[in-house]
């Protein structure tokens, strides 16, 4: 049914007044000014009519949105999704079990500390392009999308070199790379959504190792880097050490030739039997006593530092006591250098072997043990046998012994460092296994994670439904005619008389 021209002849209808409550069907009940339910119900009689009177424009629709979703997914890249999960622990014995006096803070023990940072910095995510060969596998990489325009041109795209290559893919891994860090449960994880399912293995057990090593690289290397500077000052101070006793050596014959200068301008008589015999005979004498003398303070002061030492220890073990059990490592690290420090170290047994030398030297000289009991140089360095100044007497002397004992206390004591450095070497390297646990390996993915296919054909079917009804919707609207009962009614405000169908 059409609506009558314009300029059809007869009069129209004048319509009656509306009453103030006009309920639109019976069996709604309801008044206009509230819920055209009458309305409504004729619009989605009217959608489900177009729909049947247009049947096959909406199939059509409906298949080719379908179809349009089933290409969709079959052209989108492919990408693969693989993921490792690492378990790190906090060290709180390893590190004082070398130097258990060491106070160090919780928060420098963070192992998941600044983990998204080294993963994803530029240097480590080129270390992973070259460690997983994406420059190699390049055309791996390539989207669907460019192999098919590649196919439909005939045309290959530009070519790239290999840095050029290198950073594209430092890019893309930067986007695709996925770093998750959880501090109370101290677990790191590393995906990647890669277009091949091997590559994207490889970046991750590439990025997985990368931090791995550089963690086990960030612990050690502070403590090999301290110990390469302790075992240089080490050398230097040794070396140091060599000089000042050739300072010494130097100093104690300028005074013995300024006291030989002294005695003969004070008119000394020499010996007449052998005098020259005699006097290199007093010079060696009394130049092995003041040795002697050298070594034993080397020593008091070796044996005041071992013992300054070990109380330090027994004070730091009487309040480990207190803390922990019997059997904790601490207390066992501690009661275990306290006994190695009770027995007298390499250079300690050295020091005594060459003070035994000496001495058993000076006997055989045929000088006086009570001399050297006693610690006076009666003879002196050279005059000392007729009652003279003797070198040991001299400032100059004793300033460079001074010297080189102290010379020696510092090289001890870098000694000392560089052996607990060592040890806390050893410990970090050996600990590594029990800081670092991978909980999930990165594993061979089955199917593509992206994209979605049975999401984008439930997509594609259901807005194919809706496209379909709307497209026969539209067909009768686009077209403008009357083709319900309800139309006449309320746009022409005309009763209906009879309703035809249509053969």
């Amino acid at each position: 049914m059409t609506l009558p021209a314009s300029g059809a002849p007869g009069p129209r209808p004048v319509p009656p007044p509306q009453p103030l409550y006009v309920p639109e069907r019976p069996e709604t009940n309801a008044p206009a000014d509230l819920i055209d339910w009458g309305l409504l119900i004729d619009a989605v009689l009217f959608v489900k009519n177009a729909v049947l009177r247009h049947w096959f424009l909406a199939l059509v629709v409906m298949g080719a949105v379908s179809a349009l979703a089933v290409g969709v997914s079959k052209i989108m890249p492919r990408k693969y999704r693989v993921e490792t999960r690492m378990l790190t622990q906090r060290n709180y014995i390893i590190s004082s079990l070398a130097n258990p006096g060491r106070s160090i803070p919780v928060e420098a023990d963070q192992p998941t500390r600044a983990a998204w940072e080294m993963i994803m910095k530029i240097e480590n995510l080129r270390s992973v392009v070259q460690r997983a060969k994406l420059v190699e596998y390049w055309d791996l990489n390539r989207s669907p999308m460019s192999k098919l325009k590649e196919k439909l041109t005939g045309k290959p795209p530009a070519p790239m070199s290999d840095a050029d290559k290198e950073e594209a893919l430092v890019g893309m891994l930067e986007r695709a790379m996925i770093v998750g860090v959880e501090g109370g449960s101290g677990t790191v994880s590393i995906a990647v959504e890669w277009g091949d399912p091997q590559l994207a293995l490889n970046i991750v057990e590439a990025a997985q190792q990368n931090f791995l090593d550089m963690r086990q690289m960030g612990e050690i290397g502070a403590v090999s880097e301290a110990i390469t500077i302790l075992e240089k000052q080490v050398v230097e101070e040794s070396e140091g050490i060599q000089k000042a006793i050739a300072d010494l050596n130097a100093t104690v014959k300028r005074v013995e030739a300024r006291i030989r200068k002294e005695e003969e301008k004070a008119g000394r008589k020499k010996p007449a039997a052998k005098p020259g015999s005699l006097i290199n005979t007093d010079h060696m004498l009394a130049q092995m006593r003041f040795m002697i003398q050298t070594k034993r303070r080397a020593i008091t002061d070796v044996e005041e530092f071992r013992a300054r030492r070990l109380t330090e220890l027994r004070n730091q073990l009487s309040e480990q006591r207190v803390i922990y059990s019997p059997q904790h490592p601490i207390i066992t690290d501690l009661e275990q250098r306290i006994v190695a420090l009770q027995e007298d170290s390499p250079q300690l047994v050295a020091l005594r072997s060459e003070l035994n030398e000496l001495i058993n030297e000076y006997m055989r000289n045929g000088g006086n043990p009570a001399e050297l009991e006693s610690g006076l140089g009666a003879t002196g360095m050279t005059g000392g046998a007729l009652g003279g100044p003797t070198a040991a007497d001299s400032p100059e002397v004793s300033v460079a012994a001074d010297r080189v004992r102290m010379l020696v206390m510092r090289h001890q004591e870098k000694m000392r460092r560089l052996d607990q450095a060592r040890t806390e070497l050893e410990i970090s390297k050996a600990s590594m296994k029990h800081r670092f646990s991978v909980l999930a390996p990165p594993t061979f993915p089955e199917k593509p994670s992206k994209p979605k296919v049975q999401l984008i054909l439930a997509g594609g079917v259901v807005g194919g439904v809706f496209l379909g009804i709307f497209a026969a919707l539209a067909l009768d609207i686009i077209r403008r005619r009357i083709l319900e009962k309800w139309q006449v009614e309320r746009l022409l405000r005309l009763p209906v008389l009879a309703e035809l169908e249509r053969r």
